[in-house]
């Protein structure tokens, strides 16, 4: 066997009792690595690494070798899975996998799946049968291999009745719903639907083991990176990726380079330097290469906990256990947590040493690592329902900017699934009946589609009321259509009366239910918006496309907007005749009563406080984020905003120039007690994190509940006559001020950034905090092993060449006038990338150790990506 490293020349200094052993020229990929590394009585005293750019890739040294080594196979990419979890897939693995629906084992699925299995391709346009293979474990290919989805890229798989809007959609018959299943993929920051039909049950069965199996098994190996047991990780991916065969454990068999593409695999975000420091130290004979039991030292050293290490000492007084007393202590005076003896002695047992009665390190280690981060106190939700803020989404239906976009019914699924408990619907009128489209500005989806996914899943996440805040803009016709529509979806969920006397109902006895918003208008002679619409000739649009619908503008069926400037549009002219008309339609529109008769919420356009219409009891007013801007500007009409939110509900959405769907700030809107605060959860800007922030609750298991109803504070909810009784009810709830503590510790399996290319030593990851409110600090930010950048932002030093485990121990304490509507947000950078961020609710962080976790750019959750901090007021 020849190893890849140079057979490396080692000089000895009788004197000083030093060895020296240098390597030169060792390249992976296109960078070439200079090492020299000096030992001292067996330790390492100093290590030494250039880094330069290969001129060719026939400098790259292959190694040849019986095993099964990491970089052999082409079918190999520089990542080996996911960054970030699904939301929507665990639905899918719950229901299928873990129901045994689909008995199949893994790896027989795989190997089917591999030499081609017939199925049908559903688009608008056709149905064609293609042969679709598995290509290794990371990819599917068909069409002759000229088309391919990422595993990795599979945000959700549906079937059976998940599946049914679709079906629906393409008008396939239920005797095909057992074969059916759509993959929800993303691309180009798109989502995109791969529509399937199987020949089949048993290939059915295979295709979705297969995949299904795939996504749960690379979240899994992407998960054991952070896995506290190093032998855990040493034992899947050696056995995976080098050999299973008992024997070959013996055999020094991994370079410096294997263990480097090792490391860039699995988004293991650190320098050459850092890693060969542990390398170098895991060579026990050192020749340069690794056997499992020095691979495991490697894996034991890369995943050191010293932040961790350093609190256990303390606890333990240097010993190499803790005992229950001890853990009895830290769990109530540290960790803050309300739990009995017997409890503790339950967790104690649990993350004890199996052979030992005590807990040791890796045991308290797992027991920080799987403490929840989120207070899981229990709300009450009997109280009103204006005593609630209430998860709202603005155009629902859209995915992107608010003009040029497609509308999906994809939006609703996104959001249910986190909790939104207050969706809009904009319907216009089509000669198929109503449609939801946001009026000219983008194509449409029929109502009845969007109905159906409402219904499917509404209750999904949470068993809370949901609201749908209906713009209505159609004609007679279709407003009934509409109504029979809601009828015959919503049934007897459908919810016209939300009193509970005179009083609001609570979400509690409203649970399971759908309530209508619906803007009440004044009473005017019935219009046929029909009559109203231009008269269009259709030769006059005989060149603007083809003469497909406006649903597909790719293989995938993304569709795009008519651009007069964009000749490669496929916007149909029947699509651009409907658009016009809807933009000619866009005028007083009379609701009718039946529509009205099926509200439970009455919408009003805010005009003033003194209108009769304005005491009912089941009206919210609606205002743009401007309008409730300029009245709180004056303090008589900030106060009488506060007054009216005490009995009544108001919904606060982004004003129209926010055309690219940016969110604005929400905190100004609870602070008054708005209830419905309108964002656009397709941004994951910082409003909308401000807005996530507030409904997150978690259960014992870490999991997060997203109830999308949150208790207003205290001092809203008490109701005034009158709107000067509120300056005195402000000084009786006044607080006294709260200081806030955070020391942040560390960071876990930061993501790398992809712009991080040759110069390893620029990336130096660090952390800047801010404290979010509406109001300046009672005491600024005092900041130690820290920079504090104004009175509620700081900064950690930065961490060089370490992003697998890098440490901070930065110290930030904050006296604020209350913290009922503080936040405060992590992002993590190196130079001006963006790594992950993260931002909670001040008040629903645990005390203690935690561990919080860290979302991409998008907001989707990392796997393995955490914050360690220690919080105390």
């Amino acid at each position: 066997m020849i190893p890849l490293i140079r057979r490396l020349q080692y000089e000895e200094d009788t004197d000083n009792k030093q060895i020296t052993r240098s390597s030169s020229n060792e390249v992976i990929g296109q960078e070439e690595y200079n090492y020299a590394v000096t030992f001292k009585d067996s330790k390492v005293t100093s290590i030494e690494v250039g880094v330069s750019r290969s001129r060719s890739l026939k400098g790259i040294v292959k190694r040849t070798s019986d095993l099964v080594c990491f970089s052999r196979s082409s079918n190999i990419k520089a990542d080996i899975g996911p960054l970030t979890t699904s939301r929507s897939m665990k639905y899918f693995l719950n229901y299928d996998l873990k129901r045994n629906v689909l008995p199949l084992e893994l790896k027989d699925a795989c190997d089917e799946l591999r030499k081609g299995l017939s199925m049908i391709r559903v688009t608008r346009r056709k149905k064609v049968a293609h042969i679709f293979k598995l290509n290794g474990t990371d990819s599917i290919k068909w069409n002759n291999n000229e088309k391919s989805l990422e595993i990795d890229s599979i945000k959700d798989i549906r079937v059976d009745t998940l599946a049914i809007n679709y079906r629906k959609e393409y008008n396939i018959p239920d005797s095909s719903s057992n074969l059916w299943i759509t993959v929800i993929f993303e691309v180009s920051k798109k989502l995109k639907a791969l529509h399937l039909i199987a020949n089949k049950h048993t290939d059915f069965q295979t295709f979705c083991t297969c995949i299904g199996g795939l996504v749960k098994y690379r979240y899994d190996l992407m998960k054991s990176v952070s896995v506290p047991e190093s032998e855990k990780f040493a034992n899947i991916h050696w056995h995976s990726s080098v050999s299973e065969k008992k024997e070959d454990e013996s055999k020094d068999t991994l370079s410096f380079v294997d263990i480097k593409r090792l490391c860039d695999k699995f988004h293991i975000y650190c320098s050459s330097k850092h890693l060969l420091k542990f390398f170098t130290a895991a060579d026990i004979n050192h020749n340069g290469l690794l056997n499992f039991k020095e691979f495991q030292t490697f894996v034991q050293l890369l995943k050191r906990r010293d932040e961790i290490i350093k609190v256990w000492e303390s606890l333990t007084n240097c010993r190499q256990y803790l005992n229950l007393d001890e853990f009895h202590e830290f769990v109530t005076k540290i960790q803050k947590e309300k739990e009995d003896k017997a409890s503790i002695f339950t967790i104690y047992n649990k993350f004890k040493s199996p052979d030992k009665k005590y807990m040791d390190l890796n045991g308290f280690i797992n027991y920080l690592s799987s403490q929840p981060y989120i207070n899981d106190d229990v709300v009450d939700y009997s109280k009103p329902l204006n005593h609630y803020y209430i998860a709202s989404s603005h155009n629902t239906y859209l995915l992107g900017k608010q003009f040029g976009e497609t509308p999906s019914v994809e939006g609703y699924i996104q959001v249910l699934q986190q909790g939104c408990r207050c969706v809009e619907i904009d319907i216009w009128d089509d000669e198929n009946g109503p449609v939801v489209c946001h009026s000219f500005l983008t194509s449409s989806i029929p109502l009845l589609d969007v109905a159906s996914v409402i219904r499917k899943y509404a209750f999904i996440t949470s068993p809370y009321p949901l609201i749908i805040s209906l713009e209505t803009n159609c004609n007679k016709i279709n407003q009934l259509k509409a109504v029979s529509i809601f009828k015959d979806i919503f049934g007897d969920s459908l919810c016209t009366n939300i009193l509970d006397g005179d009083a609001l109902a609570s979400p509690e006895s409203l649970k399971l239910k759908v309530i209508l918003k619906i803007k009440k208008t004044k009473r005017l002679d019935d219009i046929d918006n029909s009559k109203s619409s231009l008269s269009l000739s259709s030769s006059s649009f005989e060149s603007t496309g083809s003469s497909h619908g406006s649903s597909f503008e790719s293989e995938y069926e993304a569709t795009s907007f008519y651009d007069p400037e964009n000749k490669t549009s496929k916007l149909s002219s029947m699509g651009i005749r409907r658009r016009i008309r809807r933009m000619s339609m866009k005028k007083q529109v009379h609701i009718i009563d039946e529509l009205s008769e099926i509200a439970g919420i009455q919408g009003l356009k805010f005009r003033n406080f003194s209108l009769p219409e304005s005491k009912t009891r089941i009206h919210c007013f609606s205002l743009n984020e401007k309008k409730l801007e300029h009245l709180c500007k004056d303090t008589t009409q900030k106060l009488a905003v506060d007054k009216h939110n005490r009995r009544f509900l108001m919904r606060i959405y982004p004003h129209a120039l926010r055309y690219k769907s940016s969110n604005f700030d929400p905190i100004k809107c609870w602070e008054i007690g708005t209830q419905m605060v309108a964002t656009n959860w397709q941004t994951n800007d910082l409003g909308h994190q401000l807005n996530l922030a507030l409904f997150k609750l978690t259960d014992q298991k870490q999991e997060l509940l997203h109830t999308g109803y949150a208790l207003k504070p205290p001092k809203l909810l008490p109701e005034v006559t009158k709107s000067r009784d509120l300056t005195q009810l402000y000084k009786e709830t006044k607080k006294d001020p709260v200081t806030v503590c955070i020391t942040l510790l560390s960071g876990q399996l930061l993501p790398k950034p992809k712009n991080i290319k040759s110069n390893e030593d620029t990336f130096a990851p660090y952390v800047v905090t801010e404290f979010i409110c509406n109001c300046e600090p009672v005491k600024p930010l005092m900041v130690k092993f820290g920079t504090a950048l104004s009175p509620k932002v700081c900064s950690t030093p930065r961490c060089k060449e370490n992003g697998f485990s890098p440490t901070w121990n930065t110290e930030m304490c904050i006296t604020l006038k209350d913290i009922e509507l503080a936040f405060v947000k992590f992002t993590v950078k190196t130079e001006e990338s963006i790594l992950a961020s993260c931002t909670l609710k001040l008040d629903y962080i645990r005390k203690g150790y935690r561990h919080i976790p860290l979302y991409n750019p998008k907001g989707e959750k990392y796997i393995f990506s955490t914050l360690f901090i220690n919080t105390r007021a």
